[in-house]
């Protein structure tokens, strides 16, 4: 089930996201609470990374993008 209370967040990379189909990890503050979920970008973003949620799969599985002010690489 979609959820849409993440969408539009900002959040960190906590474990690589490689790009494509393959996830990384972030954590980011929803519903009050720090929260982590497994994160697919189109293309790699590094960990420690900013990153903007803009779609949800279901099941704890966010797409994202990297945050255009991130300074991690």
């Amino acid at each position: 089930m979609r959820d849409e209370a993440v969408i539009g967040k900002q959040g960190t990379v906590l474990l690589r996201i490689p790009g494509g189909d393959v996830p990384g990890k972030v954590s980011v503050v929803v519903r009050g609470t720090r929260e982590t979920f497994l994160a697919y970008a189109e293309d790699a973003i590094e960990a420690s990374c900013e990153i903007l949620v803009f779609d949800s799969r279901g099941e704890r599985k966010v797409d994202v993008m990297k945050a255009p002010w991130s300074q991690g690489d």
